[in-house]
């Protein structure tokens, strides 16, 4: 019998990210045999739409999955942060004590926190699914680590989460390559993989658009036979959002039949840039929307906007979600930034366009081949043939089930 996995998460299974990363991953492994408990904290906005938590609770008990869920103080103060940390490591020893745990699935640095702690105190192995270089991350934002004595705890901390881990997954072959030669000391025989952000190819397919009922149909007919960009998820940090409409903003004025479809739940934040952009708001929707009905939402846009913060160290471990979701769907991405993984990913499906600059220049001459390029349906299935062997999640559920066997 396989063991019983406590998977931990500060991400939400009630927002996009976690839905799509946690949710889709662990009911597919459960299926083929691991047997996992969830640990989330959920924003307590999320946790006040009843009836999508109890499709998620209906969905992992339908895959024999329990599911823990304590409340996520998101304030963003180090205070919020210490009581987060403080209750994903309570539940996990309290799950742990009771006997109910044998191992732990710990995603990201916060999970993996409450792993390590759990590894001093019970010897409780772990499996460390980094996600992210989030010390470097907050670092690089002058934030948290602003000491010698904070960053030389942070870095001894970090070195134990890896030095003790069973086995390392990685989002990027980039950071796959630094924890195999030594970054954080020597891995030895341990298991390390690389399994990025992953899509559901099966669902997330080009819909023709009266497929897409999730979509109001009078948005689907605003937007049929449009060249329609898309800008999907959260202002945030990573994103270059003042390029990002400027590019889109070029687009807009050269085609009038273009159109603009962002899809956040941060629609007033969103509105307000845009009209600080310039953007004529006749030719943009500005929405909200659900990641199951994602794949239909995707199936409206023409080019997806994917510029992110220039590379640094922290991006070598990053891999954007939405980019396999947009291999899947046929969008054609616009991309710059992140990492050089990101980008020769971008070059290899061949349908998308990977920037080596922002400037005014570099924008004029992306918007006129935006403009300008059409592809066949037949080019759009070879980019997404290409990327499904590594962006699919049932390629990612095999190396996942590999590396459980090898971990555990």
């Amino acid at each position: 019998m396989s063991p019983s996995l406590l998977y931990v998460t500060s991400d939400g299974l009630l927002e996009s990210l976690g839905f799509s990363q946690v949710v889709r991953v662990i009911e597919r492994l459960a299926a083929r045999g691991w047997r996992y408990r969830v640990l989330s904290l959920e924003k307590p906005a999320d946790l006040e739409r009843v009836d999508r938590v109890r499709a998620v609770e209906r969905r992992l008990a339908a895959a024999g999955i329990e599911w823990v869920r304590r409340p996520y103080d998101w304030s963003g103060s180090a205070s919020a942060a210490l009581v987060n940390l403080r209750t994903l490591v309570s539940e996990t020893a309290r799950l742990v004590r009771r006997g109910q745990v044998d191992a732990v699935h710990a995603r990201a640095y916060h999970g993996v926190f409450a792993a390590h702690a759990a590894w001093l105190a019970f010897r409780t192995p772990y499996l460390f699914d980094t996600r992210s270089y989030w010390f470097d991350e907050r670092i690089e934002e002058g934030r948290w680590f602003t000491t010698p004595i904070r960053l030389g705890l942070a870095r001894g901390f970090e070195h134990q989460f890896f030095a003790n881990a069973a086995g390392i997954v990685t989002l990027t072959e980039l950071q796959a390559d630094d924890v195999r030669q030594g970054r954080f000391g020597q891995v030895g025989a341990r298991p390390v993989a690389c399994i990025p952000t992953c899509a559901d190819f099966d669902d997330f397919v080009r819909r023709p658009l009266d497929q897409c009922t999730r979509v109001p149909a009078e948005l689907r007919a605003e937007l049929d036979g449009k060249l329609v960009l898309g800008i999907v998820g959260a202002l945030n940090r990573s994103y270059l959002v003042t390029e990002t409409l400027a590019l889109a903003k070029r687009v807009l004025e050269r085609r009038s039949d273009a159109r603009l479809l962002v899809l956040s739940h941060q629609v007033e934040a969103y509105r307000a840039r845009l009209a600080e952009a310039g953007i004529d708001l006749a030719q943009v929707t500005v929405t909200r929307a659900d990641h199951d009905a994602m794949p239909q939402w995707l199936s409206l846009i023409t080019w997806g906007l994917l510029l992110l913060d220039p590379q640094s160290a922290a991006k070598r471990a990053s891999m954007p979600t939405k980019l396999a979701e947009f291999f899947a769907t046929g969008v054609r991405p616009i991309q710059f930034g992140c990492n050089d993984e990101v980008a020769r990913w971008v070059k290899r499906a061949g349908t998308g366009l990977a920037l080596s600059e922002v400037t005014p220049a570099a924008l004029d001459e992306a918007a006129r081949q935006i403009v300008a390029s059409t592809l066949s349906d037949a080019r759009l299935a070879e980019g997404r043939a290409v990327t499904a062997p590594h962006f699919s999640l049932a390629s990612g559920l095999e190396r996942y089930d590999a590396m459980l066997r090898a971990a555990f």
